[in-house]
């Protein structure tokens, strides 16, 4: 059901049917407040994290360790010491980007005539690089595809404990999440494939196949149920003008929200604020090496 067919059942179900052929084209203002009401409610269906349909998969590798004389395409990301960086140029560089002092944000370019971009700590991986529309990742899915292990998500106490450590002793395959950004615990060899499931910030698809953030035209799809965008967009719509028989919806509207959620509860939410970390074995992991 697209957009259109959407805000016709909604001004159906408020009692106020008219025929509009294109909802973006009219200066109808009831149905520009349906639309801004729709569009309210698609954001906070997002933030709830809670919609199955919203997931999807995203398949990154761990970074690569500086070698002089391999070959890199421009934008390629390596790391070196305590920090990853960015070839600005297509380069086989000879000269180690550590070597050059730079801080994170700063940018400076070697003897070889290789310019580089220091991004941050070397175990840092920012969403916005990853996919740009992750709202959000589901802990429980972060997976090793090397090893086919299942990795562990740590809270902020279990990670300053680990990081303050001179060496990290435990198992491989623990990570935190931050300042919108993947930290990686030291172990990984360079290039393991990791992959796991993300709540997108842009369930809106545009006939021409783009994904946004909220609909902006008649033909706008979605994955997300007509029948709760319907139900939720009318009952506060008649809320907000106290008119109707807003309660009914409002209760359907829950009704519907709440069965649907509870199909997509089955994979277990790993808490990145509690749990505990077994460190089973008996070797180093490696030292941290991460900036201060």
């Amino acid at each position: 059901m697209n957009c259109k067919e959407i805000i016709d059942n909604v001004l159906s179900r408020e009692g106020l049917y008219r025929v509009i052929a294109d909802p973006f084209a009219t200066t109808d203002l009831i149905v520009q407040e349906n639309i801004r009401i729709l569009n309210q409610l698609v954001k906070a269906l997002v933030l709830k994290n809670s919609l199955s349909d919203l997931l999807r998969e995203c398949k990154f590798s761990t970074f690569q360790e500086f070698s002089a004389g391999t070959e890199l395409a421009a934008g390629a990301v390596i790391y070196s010491g305590p920090y990853r960086y960015r070839c600005v140029n297509a380069a086989i560089p000879q000269i180690d980007p550590a070597t050059l002092g730079l801080q994170p944000g700063e940018s400076g370019e070697g003897a070889d005539d290789v310019q580089w971009q220091c991004l941050g700590d070397w175990n840092q991986y920012p969403f916005a690089d990853l996919a740009d529309d992750i709202a959000s990742i589901d802990t429980a899915t972060m997976m090793n595809l090397d090893q086919r292990v299942e990795m562990t998500a740590l809270n902020m106490h279990q990670w300053a404990k680990l990081k303050a450590s001179a060496v990290a002793v435990g198992t491989t395959g623990l990570y935190t999440v931050r300042n919108k950004s993947i930290y990686i615990f030291p172990g990984l060899a360079p290039n393991t494939p990791i992959i796991f499931l993300y709540y997108t910030s842009k369930p809106i698809v545009g006939i021409n196949g783009n994904i946004k953030s909220e609909f902006t035209a008649s033909d706008d799809d979605t994955e997300i149920p007509a029948q709760i965008l319907i139900l939720g967009t009318a009952y506060r719509y008649l809320k907000d003008k106290d008119i109707g028989n807003w309660g009914q919806i409002e209760t359907e509207y829950n009704t519907a929200l709440s069965a649907y959620e509870a199909r997509g509860t089955a994979p277990q939410q790993i808490d990145i604020a509690g749990g505990v970390t077994v460190n089973a074995s008996n070797y180093s992991d490696g030292s941290w090496n991460v900036g201060a």
